[in-house]
Order: structure tokens, then C-alpha cells, then sequence
């Protein structure tokens, strides 16, 4: 019968060990200091740090010692590169004057010279290459509605602006709030375009359609409750497209992942999991891999995806701000957006002239997320000025600010709310790609975790439980952490809960409206809609009515999930805080945002001020990675 270790018990009975081989003193002397416990244990630490070493030589692998080079701009915004097919030009939309419209630019690599392709009264964003590099698609934003144009890359010296563009398609704005998503990439064959579409009353879907125009053909149907689809890339064998499938909007960024389908509309795939922003797609050269721009780790990171599905990896060389990525066919090369940003958080009265606001925490980084303590006495806040997302706290007024956490970049903290007795922070936590529920005492110490699987959590009122979003539904559980979570709500893309004051009812945002469903469950109720266009994230709940913020209707029109008023959002549009009075069942605009930054307001218990962050400076570049593979 076999042994043990696989052998025959037959043939090792017959086994005869060798003949002993005599040595001499050095080889004695030689094996027993081999065999010193010290000298073992160094040996065995050495091996471990070569293989360290080796793992995260291969974790990292060749691009994290690239480095980046920016391209000198000859205007203060130039985003969305895309690169020839011989990679030695490219392509790429700028905005010529502060308050005007982004055209599309082309540039000579790498000596610099460039010239504007496109001009108008719009946008043009979001300019890629044909296969043949002949001509360059591009989306093009006016009040009237988007559109999927097509020009010439080399135009006739005499040639008239726009006298060469063509029309291909009507394209919806795509899902972005802040700034609009790329909407058009090229099939390899360069007789198809697939694009972002959206018909009146339906999602933002990824449409194949003949480069010569006709009736798109829709590939993907996003599901009723998210924000649709934008950004697709097409494979360099033709025979896939990736793009984003937005669900809803949290705090500054998108709950976003990216999918990929055939060009039939088939095979549906999900490639990521991590319900975080992502703003561009480009696959490799070679076709195995995808490239892309995700919120992760507290920043805008570079990471590379296997297309076939698997754990990202950090590029390494871009890890702030670092949006819309390109990568050449031939040559070589990566490009992208890099679009560093310092925000304040700034303090107003409510219903008081917003031009007497007043910068009241303020570094050289970006101050989001700011949250009133109970007693209106201290602030807490999200800053990345020691180069990682922290917790600060401060005085009321800004000052004795004071650092509570040091992750360090291994982990993001988010939306940072008191405990009512003001002793305790709760946070997101978002560490490996899972979110979690942290607590940290507000005079400092360590944190701790609360529960797994969890986000966008706020305190009951009395202090011993918590609420939070998971997969798609808002759930209860004991503040002290250890219960099992109460489900309260379906799935059905719930977010941001915030019990009322009597403590009877939890309320949250969902498919843009407000809605409520009793704090120890039961079923749940639309509690009211804006008035005049869209509800933007959850609300701030009081005793006589709640706080949100809203884009007024009269300027966009994205109740339906799209249409062509959106690109009023898109190119100018200022959200406005405005409050929901239980008892008259009417809203009243109480606050004018300076420009749209969703990382949360808070009113101070007095409901005398609002503290919320807005972006002070903001420049968007292009950079340049050589020898990437």
C-alpha cells in the first residue's frame, strides 16, 4: 500500500542509505555554524526581504518608475489626450479663454507645435482618432443638445470653421456632474462609432452607429435607479467595448464601475467592484489590459485592469488628479489629465447675501466634507494637506485645528459626522476596495472599526445605533459595533440616511427625490421631490423641515435620466441649497453654491450658518509618460 509520502512500502525496505562521506574539520566546524539557532534565524529574514523584494518588484511592475513630463500648455485647461495611430500626434480639447467653450487642439510630439481643429459656440470634448488617423470624433455641448461630430484631422488651409464637421449622432451629456464624460470611441474597422445615447425619458446607453450616420443601434440597457452609461473604448480587436455604468451620486465622486459587452450587445460582464468614480478608459495596445482613472485610496489614481477581469494595480507614477487616460497604439506612449485643485471650506448665513461669505479653513491641499459638532463649537473635516486624506478638527471659527487620524494614503476617511454628545466621529473608511464604518474618539485616539461593508453612515439620535447604505438599501446597526445589521429599506440605490429628531423615521436619498421609512422598519415612502429639478445627495433632516441640495429644473432637466436640457448642468449651472418645510409641504432656496462640489455641507445647530467647500484653484494639464507597455 502507498506511504506516507507516496512511496512503496516494498521498495522501501529493500532502500540502503549511502556510505557516510568522511570530511574534515573545517567542513564540521562549517555545518555547525549553519546549524546556530542566530545565524538560522538572520538566514530566514534574509530570504523573506529578497522575496518582499521580488512580490513588490512584480506588484509594482515597469510603470511605477516611469515619469511623467508635463506638456506645456499654452492656456490654462487642456484635458481629454488622445493620440494618433502612430502615436506622434495628439489630439486633445483646451479652452482658449477662461469663461469660454473647450475646442479641439492638435500637437505635434514631441516638438510641441499645435494647431485648433475645432471653434464655436459650444464644447468639444472628448476628441479620439480614426484608424486611418484621418479624421478625429468628438462631442460637441451646446444649450440646444450633444452631438457626436466628425472632422477632418488635416483640414484645407482655406477651409471655414466647421465647414468640414459632420454630424453622426445625437449624444446625451453622459452621467457626469461636474464635467461631462467622453462619449465616442472609434471600432478598429473605422465604420462604426459607438457613443452615449438617450432618448427622452430613458438612461444614457452605449449605441453602435455607422460612421457615416444613421440610426444607432443600442448595445447596453443600464438598469432603472442609476445614471446610465458613458465612456466607451473599444478594443484594439474590435471585438469588445468597455465602458462606465454609473449608479449614484455620492459625496464628490460617482458610485461608478466599469462593464464590458460584445459589439452585439451580449456578454455582459462587470470588471470592477469598487462603486467609486471613474473618469476615462483606454485599453492597451495590446488588448489585454484596461487602463483607467478610478477614485481610490482618497485621490484620482492611474490603475490597469486585466480585460479579462481581476484585481487593478496602481500604475505607481500618477497618483493625484490623474484623470482621462490615452495610450498609444505605436510609440509607446501614455497620456493624461492631471488637474490638481486647492479647496477651501468656506461659511455664509443662510438666506443672507452670498457675497459676504467667508474662507474659514483653508491649506495648501483640499478641505472637504466639513461637519458641525452638537454644540456648534467645533468643525470637523476631510483635508489632504499632509498628502493623504485625514480627519481634521477645529474651533467653530477655524482655529486650534488639530489632526485625529494618520492613515497615511493606506486608507481614505469620508464625510466625517459627531456622535450627539459630541465625543465620537463616524466615518466611511475605505480601505482594499471595502468600505467600512469607523469611529474615532473626537479628542484623538485610534480608531476603530464598527462594521464591514458599509458607508455613508450617520448616528440615531440617541446615540447607540447607526444607520448606512450596503448594497443598495439603508440598514441599521448597534453604534458600539458587533450586531448584526437590521435591513430597512429594499435594494433600490438608497443612500445617505440621516434619522429625524423624534427618532421615528430614517430618511435618504433615492432615484433623486428624498424618501423615509420608519427607524425600526416598516414600509417606505417618497417624503418630497425638488420642486425645480433634481435632488443632489441626502438631506440634512431638522424638527420643522431638512436641508438638500437641488440643480434648478428651469436650467437642466435631468428628472427623466437625461435629455438635452442636461447639458445646461453641464456647462453652467451653480446647485443651490434649499429647505423642505414639513409643515407647509413647500421648499424655499436658502443658499447659491459657488460652483458644484458635492463633498457634503453642514448648518450649524443654530440653523444660523452653512459651512460647505468650494474650489479655490484649479488648473487642468496634460501629461506625458514615454516607453509604457
Amino acid at each position: 500500500m502507498p506511504g506516507r509520502h507516496g512511496g512503496d512500502m516494498h521498495a522501501r525496505e529493500h532502500y540502503r542509505p549511502p556510505a557516510r562521506i568522511p570530511c574534515d574539520n573545517r567542513t564540521m566546524s562549517s555545518r555547525s555554524f549553519f546549524r546556530r539557532p542566530a545565524v538560522l534565524l538572520i538566514l530566514a529574514l534574509c530570504a523573506v526581504a529578497a522575496v518582499v523584494s521580488i512580490l513588490s518588484r512584480l506588484a509594482g511592475g515597469p510603470d511605477s518608475a516611469k515619469k511623467p513630463v508635463p506638456l506645456a500648455a499654452a492656456r490654462g485647461a487642456e484635458a481629454y489626450p488622445s493620440f494618433s495611430p502612430d502615436g506622434k500626434r495628439l489630439a486633445y480639447s483646451a479652452r482658449p479663454t477662461r469663461n469660454g467653450g473647450f475646442h479641439v487642439f492638435i500637437r505635434d510630439l514631441p516638438s510641441g507645435e499645435e494647431r485648433q481643429l475645432t471653434a464655436g459656440n459650444g464644447s468639444d470634448i472628448g476628441p479620439v482618432w480614426s484608424p486611418d488617423g484621418a479624421s478625429i470624433a468628438f462631442l460637441r455641448l451646446e444649450e440646444e443638445g450633444g452631438a457626436c461630430m466628425v472632422v477632418p484631422a488635416a483640414k484645407r488651409a482655406n477651409a471655414s470653421a466647421g465647414a468640414e464637421e459632420r454630424k453622426v449622432a445625437d449624444c446625451a451629456p453622459a452621467a457626469g456632474m461636474d464635467q461631462p464624460f467622453p462619449a465616442a470611441a472609434w471600432t478598429p474597422d473605422g465604420k462604426s462609432l459607438a457613443v452615449v445615447v438617450a432618448a427622452e425619458d430613458q438612461l444614457a446607453a452605449i449605441a453602435l452607429v455607422p460612421a457615416e450616420g444613421g440610426a444607432p443601434k443600442r448595445l447596453t440597457n443600464p438598469p432603472q435607479g442609476s445614471q446610465g452609461d458613458s465612456t466607451p473604448a473599444v478594443s484594439p480587436d474590435g471585438k469588445t467595448v468597455a465602458f462606465v455604468r454609473s449608479a449614484i451620486i455620492a459625496n464628490d465622486a460617482a458610485d461608478a464601475d466599469i462593464f464590458t459587452c460584445d459589439l452585439q450587445g451580449g456578454n455582459l460582464q462587470r470588471l470592477t467592484f469598487d462603486g467609486r468614480g471613474i473618469r476615462g478608459i483606454a485599453w492597451t495596445p495590446d488588448g489585454s489590459h484596461l487602463v483607467y482613472a478610478g477614485y481610490r485610496m482618497g485621490s484620482w489614481r492611474l490603475w490597469r485592469l486585466p480585460a479579462a477581469g481581476g484585481s487593478p494595480r496602481d500604475l505607481g507614477f500618477a497618483r493625484e488628479n490623474a484623470q482621462y487616460p490615452a495610450a498609444a497604439s505605436a510609440g509607446g506612449r501614455l497620456a493624461y489629465t492631471n488637474s490638481p485643485s486647492v479647496s477651501a471650506v468656506w461659511r455664509a448665513e443662510l438666506g443672507g447675501d452670498a457675497s459676504k461669505c467667508q474662507s474659514l479653513i483653508r491649506s495648501p491641499g483640499r478641505e472637504a466634507a466639513p461637519a458641525y459638532s452638537p454644540d456648534g463649537r467645533k468643525i470637523a473635516d476631510i483635508s489632504d494637506q499632509t498628502g493623504a486624506d485625514e480627519i481634521w478638527v477645529s474651533d467653530a471659527d477655524g482655529g486650534h485645528r488639530a489632526q485625529l487620524t494618520r492613515f497615511k494614503g493606506r486608507a481614505a476617511p469620508n464625510r466625517p459626522l459627531w456622535s450627539p454628545d459630541g465625543q465620537t466621529l463616524l466615518f466611511t473608511l475605505r480601505a482594499a476596495d471595502v468600505p467600512e464604518v469607523d469611529t474615532v474618539p473626537a479628542a484623538g485616539g485610534e480608531p476603530k472599526r464598527v462594521l464591514l461593508n458599509g458607508s455613508g453612515a450617520s448616528w440615531s439620535h440617541d446615540g447607540k445605533s447607526i444607520y448606512y447604505q450596503s448594497r443598495g438599501g439603508i440598514w441599521k446597526a448597534p453604534a458600539a459595533g458587533g450586531g448584526d445589521g437590521q435591513a430597512l429599506t429594499a435594494q433600490g440605490n438608497a443612500s445617505l440616511p440621516d434619522e429625524s429628531p423624534d427618532g421615528k423615521y430614517v430618511y435618504y436619498a433615492k432615484w433623486g427625490a428624498i424618501w423615509r421609512v420608519p427607524a425600526g422598519g416598516g414600509a417606505e415612502e417618497e417624503a418630497f421631490q425638488s420642486q425645480r429639478g433634481t435632488i443632489l445627495g441626502g438631506a440634512l433632516v431638522t424638527a420643522k423641515g431638512a436641508y438638500y441640495v437641488e440643480f434648478d429644473g428651469s436650467r437642466m432637466g435631468m428628472r427623466g435620466g437625461g435629455g438635452r436640457n442636461a447639458i445646461r448642468a453641464l456647462m453652467s449651472a451653480s446647485p443651490s441649497v434649499c429647505f423642505f418645510d414639513f409643515t407647509s409641504r413647500k421648499s424655499t432656496q436658502v443658499f447659491e453654491l459657488q460652483g458644484l462640489n458635492l463633498s457634503g455641507i453642514s448648518i450649524s445647530p443654530d440653523a444660523r450658518y452653512i459651512l460647505y467647500p468650494r474650489v479655490d484653484q484649479s488648473e487642468t494639464n496634460l501629461m506625458l509618460v514615454e516607453g509604457f507597455r
